[in-house]
């Protein structure tokens, strides 16, 4: 008996499962860079907000902060009132490589609400 054929067959069949599923692993990969890079620069410009409270033009001052840091960022959404500043950022993914990626456009989000209570910073994430 030729095993050769077998095995040819057998490789011809698992070959596009395990690149599919190295296809979803580096969309995966890449949504979830996306979320950590707008989390922790939304995280800190807020940080950098609570502390300039009482500056005038604030929501200009975060507002180029944020396109500094986050140049491809589609969708920008500051709030400031009553000493609580909220931002919503929002991204989408638009990768070349990726088969699966081409049927399907991504939308990553970060919402953060940071305020000051009882002399302390509080940021928080908000779902």
């Amino acid at each position: 008996m030729n095993n050769k054929g077998q095995s040819l067959i057998s490789f011809v069949l698992i070959i596009p499962i395990i690149l599919m599923i190295l296809f979803m692993v580096y969309d995966i990969g890449n949504m979830v860079l996306l979320r950590e890079k707008l989390d922790n620069v939304n995280y800190l410009v807020i940080d950098y907000g609570l502390d300039k409270l009482d500056d005038d033009n604030l929501s200009k001052k975060l507002n180029d902060m944020l396109k500094k840091n986050s140049s491809d960022t589609i969708n920008i959404a500051i709030s400031i009132s009553d000493g609580k500043i909220d931002i919503l950022l929002e991204d989408r993914i638009e990768n070349k490589l990726s088969l699966i990626n081409k049927f399907r456009v991504f939308s990553v989000k970060s919402h953060y609400i940071g305020y000051i209570e009882n002399d302390k910073k509080i940021i928080r994430k908000d779902n």
